[in-house]
């Protein structure tokens, strides 16, 4: 199963893509709609990102538990962010995701792959078709309207 890829190019440089990608990810990422919180029918109280490898992205619940939703495996500021996804499955069906910031004239260009699906067996081919829509929405219209607006708020 192909690796799914989405590319966008947004109006910052890098570190500051980076920064908004990875530091302020519970501002901008649509968690009403994308979250564990939001398949219980509520909103998490916050999603942060631990800044370093082998940190983890972490779903803070309404009561207060935290959900893993992957660890970091690659943590280059102003240019890599890779991580073993798993949201709402246990670290080893972790897929694989890496995000790649690259310089394109005053802006960067934003390169994902989520990929690794294989390891999901019979899910592997629901997955991956809601993530390659998934990914539209979270990274192009959500992060990408965060980019060029300044807003951060879905």
């Amino acid at each position: 199963m192909d690796p799914i890829r989405k590319t966008l190019t947004v109006p910052l440089p890098p570190e500051e893509a980076f920064r908004l990608f990875t530091e302020r990810m519970g501002e901008w990422w649509p968690v009403d709609t994308h979250s564990l919180s939001a398949g219980d029918g509520d909103l998490p109280r916050e999603v942060t990102v631990e800044p370093r490898e082998g940190g983890q992205i972490v779903e803070t619940k309404p009561d207060g538990t935290q959900a893993p939703w992957g660890r970091i495996t690659d943590w280059a500021p102003g240019a890599r962010f890779g991580v073993a996804w798993h949201v709402g499955r246990d670290e080893e069906e972790a897929t694989d995701l890496l995000v790649v910031f690259a310089p394109e004239g005053t802006g960067t260009r934003v390169e994902l792959t989520h990929g690794g699906f294989e390891r999901l067996g019979e899910a592997a081919t629901a997955l991956h078709g809601n993530y390659r829509t998934g990914w539209d929405h979270v990274l192009v219209t959500c992060y990408g309207r965060a980019c060029a607006t300044g807003r951060v708020t879905a």
